[in-house]
């Protein structure tokens, strides 16, 4: 009996000291967990402050410019007129917005006037290609046209026969 006595006294031990490590656990968890949601709003504060700050977004609507890519440049500057609308960067935003503006018709300009030669270029550049594909399918099909011509008659040489024979 003592033996039993033991034996359920040393799983009741180890059933506490279980339950004890596990409620340690899950208070251990919940700090860390809680820990790490306070960290990651933090950081996403952070996030948003340095992805919409001015000199930033100035700095970036200006290389955009530079670059030619002025679709991209107008919307950084409205990001930035919507999220830093009273700053300096804004005010030299606006200049900047109106100088794209004025590039971008420029652009836009140089393009319709230079539009029919590239058309009559492209279009050139098509033709040649077009009638040299032409050309080189022509050639082949004269070369295999005996060959051709062969096949289809082995193909068609029975029913050609019956057509003639119930003609005649």
């Amino acid at each position: 009996m003592e033996q039993k006595e033991k034996i359920v006294k040393i799983a009741k031990s180890v059933g506490i000291f279980l339950l004890g490590a596990l409620l340690v656990y899950a208070i251990m968890s919940f700090t860390v967990v809680n820990n790490l949601k306070a960290d990651n709003v933090e950081l996403a504060k952070a996030l948003d402050t340095s992805r919409y700050e001015a000199p930033r977004l100035l700095e970036d609507a200006k290389a955009q410019s530079e670059s030619g890519n002025y679709s991209k440049a107008k919307l950084t500057l409205t990001t930035l007129f919507e999220n830093q609308p009273g700053s300096q960067e804004a005010a030299e935003g606006r200049a900047l917005l109106m100088t794209i503006e004025d590039e971008e018709l420029a652009a836009n300009n140089r393009w319709e006037a230079a539009l029919p030669q590239i058309r009559e270029e492209w279009f050139n550049t098509m033709s040649e290609k077009l009638l040299a594909e032409s050309d080189e399918e022509r050639l082949e099909l004269e070369k295999n046209l005996n060959k051709i011509i062969t096949d289809a008659w082995d193909k068609a040489k029975s029913k050609v026969r019956e057509e003639w024979a119930t003609e005649g």
